[in-house]
């Protein structure tokens, strides 16, 4: 039977409290079994065979997470390992080359997968001695893995610029650069968004949202449709510290991409709605690398980093196409090429080629121009 509910005098009521109204996805509501799972998962790993990974446009990924794997036995080179990570076996991130050997080679380890981003792996083996050994140790980045998804533009870099990348990779920020392509957040991230600040922070950033009349100050967009989607950033990185001059709105985009903020997430939808909002209101209207790189989603910037080295024109980013009302914007579009990429699920558009990440990577990797 179908039930009629009428809300009106309770939105009327929420309408005079003047509370902001906030996206809710069904999906984001989880059973013990995905609490359990990702606890598990976001501790010491989960062990699981190659053939059950699944990769998400060449990120790793398991039941709609992204990890990352690695092989905690190291056997006799497991001394060296604890000493120097370097020493250790790789963890991968991406469905590399490396990884399609393995699985060829029906290679018989004991893998795991996780998404704990301290960096800190526990491993095991056999000391020079003959005795079992364990501990924990910070492992360094398969170079195959991030060099197919031409991470920081890692592919077109010189070999002290690849080796300081891998001494300096930080998990956090590269699990926030591709978390567009996957809807769950792994609990790290997650738990960190409320972390350091004031316990009037809520009020103190709803004051200094409206100052502004809800407009980015950075790339000036106007948010007074979506509220939520205008952040308070402190410019000292001190969240504690309120004092008016350290406090700027920008929208989540923007947010995101200040100095050390390489941990913020934010949801594809949201980027996907600020970009349709700057392009009704002509904002980033230039379409000059710089500008290019500011708008576009984290997740298509190593596509970017191989055109700008191949001397490509840059692209349009968050493109509607014309006659297609229904269809999703484009990540990137060379309008004249009729050339686009999406994250994923590529359309069939006449008269357009339209290539996923993954497939777009391959594509602009192998091509001179």
């Amino acid at each position: 039977m179908k039930l009629n509910v009428d809300l009106k005098n309770l939105w009327a009521k929420v309408d005079e409290m003047r509370a902001e109204y906030v996206a809710f996805d069904v999906s984001d509501v989880w059973h013990d079994s995905d609490i359990e799972f990702d606890d598990q998962l976001s501790s010491s790993g989960i062990e699981i065979d190659l053939d059950d990974i699944e990769s998400e446009e060449g990120l790793l990924s398991v039941r709609g997470r992204q990890v990352l794997l690695f092989i905690p036995d190291h056997a006799f080179k497991v001394e060296k390992a604890l000493l120097n990570g370097q020493q250790g076996n790789k963890f991968h991130v991406a469905d590399c080359t490396t990884l399609e050997t393995m699985k060829k080679q029906n290679r018989f380890n004991r893998y795991k997968v996780t998404n704990n981003m301290s960096g800190r792996f526990e491993i095991y083996g056999t000391s020079e001695i003959n005795l079992p050994l364990e501990g924990i140790t910070q492992l360094h980045v398969c170079k195959n893995c991030i060099n197919q998804l031409n991470y920081k533009g890692i592919a077109n870099a010189s070999v002290s610029e690849r080796n300081k990348l891998v001494e300096n990779f930080d998990l956090e920020e590269f699990f926030t650069t591709y978390s567009s392509l996957f809807k769950r957040l792994p609990r790290e991230l997650a738990s960190n968004k409320t972390k350091g600040y004031s316990d009037d922070w809520e009020k103190t950033s709803s004051k200094v949202r409206a100052s502004v009349g809800y407009q980015c100050q950075h790339c000036e967009v106007n948010l007074s449709s979506d509220k939520r989607l205008l952040h308070v950033h402190h410019r000292n990185g001190v969240k504690s510290d309120n004092s008016a001059h350290n406090l700027i709105a920008l929208c989540a985009d923007c947010h995101r991409k200040e100095p050390y903020h390489g941990h913020m997430f934010v949801k594809h939808s949201d980027t996907q709605r600020i970009n349709e909002l700057r392009a009704m209101q002509n904002v980033y209207a230039s379409c000059d690398w710089n500008t290019v790189f500011k708008k576009a989603d984290p997740s298509v910037h190593g596509i970017l980093e191989h055109c700008k080295v191949k001397g490509y024109t840059a692209p349009e980013v968050a493109y509607s196409l014309p006659n297609n009302p229904n269809s999703k914007a484009l990540e990137l579009a060379w309008t004249k090429r009729r050339f686009g990429v999406v994250l994923s699920d590529p359309i069939v558009v006449d008269g357009w080629h339209i290539l996923s990440l993954a497939d777009a990577l391959e594509y602009f990797a192998q091509r001179k121009k």
